[in-house]
């Protein structure tokens, strides 16, 4: 975002409270627009949130309401509705995911193709060497490559007439949106095991190191050791967390070094047991029979070009019949070392 549009943003949310709430319905709909802003930001500027701002101002409780009622409750009330609907589902999307812990930043990025830089090491220049008194520094260069990622589209619709959503409570319609987001959060973490278990869309190889277990279908704790091993002396990275399928988790599990410790702790907790000081994560989408072992502030990172867009127009207007959820967004390999997938299926 260019520096003069970031000071007008900043201008308009931090005018006078009173001001600022003069803007209603139509015209704070527009204007938000205009700014690229939502009412979320909004709200964030007066100090409240969606819920006492309609008690205050179309004295509803969206916890109780029908969508019904809060459209007939004032004739500004309707524009709030698509970032309602947007914000019940970024909650969901962000509720439940393991993608965040997972990549080392969310870059926002303005096309669907984007040039992503990444470095080629070269252990022998980057060695320090000796220096005699007086004498010149060896030197080593930082080399870049560029490589293509180009963004697709993921979209979800709501299919539902509004005979069926009018006497709903606002705040279950919230619920279910919030569990589309869920979906919609699983949909990206699908995407990310993808990415580092093959390599992104980049027209680079970005396909990881695949170490095979010592013996094909089992899965022992030198396995394990060996591929922590790698990834730390060899490619120098620090191995954070390790991705499985959930039959793969439960065999790492049962092995006789983690047992004890799981059954300690888990079968009391549920919190799971880090495996050399890993945190072990179950996602149902990693390939079955391999693990991925990485580093996350190194391995990947997520590119948007357009955060979660809602059709607002056909919300505004009570169209519910196919209204459509959407962002534009990938992951990206940033450092093709600083992972190791580790392969029980070899035979």
């Amino acid at each position: 975002m260019e520096h003069g549009a970031i000071k007008e943003r900043l201008a308009f949310l931090s005018q006078e409270p009173d001001r600022l709430r003069g803007l209603r319905g139509q015209g704070l709909y527009d204007t938000l627009n205009g700014f690229g802003l939502n009412h979320s930001h909004y709200f964030r500027a007066l100090g409240t949130n969606v819920n006492e701002y309609c008690a205050q101002e179309f004295g509803v409780d969206l916890n109780r309401i029908t969508v019904e009622r809060f459209f007939q409750s004032d004739p500004n009330a309707k524009w709030l509705f698509p970032d309602m609907v947007r914000e019940a589902v970024l909650t969901g999307i962000q509720r439940k995911p393991k993608y965040p812990e997972l990549i080392m930043r969310d870059e926002h990025i303005n096309s669907t193709a984007f040039e992503l830089p990444f470095v080629t090491e070269d252990a022998d220049e980057e060695e320090l060497r000796k220096v005699a008194e007086g004498g010149a520094i060896p030197e080593s260069q930082i080399t870049y490559g560029s490589r293509v990622v180009r963004l697709d589209k993921l979209g979800r619709g709501v299919l539902a007439s509004y005979e069926v959503i009018r006497r709903m409570s606002v705040d279950m319609l919230r619920l279910h949106l919030q569990r589309i987001g869920e979906r919609l959060g699983r949909n990206l973490d699908d995407r990310l095991v993808s990415v580092l278990a093959n390599g992104d869309s980049s027209s680079g190889n970005t396909a990881p190191v695949v170490m095979n277990t010592a013996t094909s279908g089992t899965w022992t704790y030198g396995d394990l050791v060996a591929g922590f091993m790698k990834l730390a002396t060899e490619h120098y990275f620090t191995p954070t967390h390790l991705l499985a399928n959930a039959a793969t988790a439960q065999d790492i599990l049962e092995l006789g070094e983690f047992k004890e410790a799981a059954l300690f702790d888990f079968a009391k907790t549920g919190n799971l047991p880090t495996p050399l000081g890993v945190k072990l994560v179950p996602l149902a989408s990693q390939p079955a029979g391999k693990v991925t072992l990485l580093d996350a502030g190194y391995a990947a990172q997520k590119l948007t070009e357009q955060e979660l867009l809602v059709e607002s127009d056909k919300l505004i207007h009570q169209q519910w019949d196919r209204t459509y959820l959407t962002v534009v967004t990938d992951f990206a390999v940033v450092y093709d070392k600083a992972r190791i997938v580790i392969n029980s299926t070899w035979s």
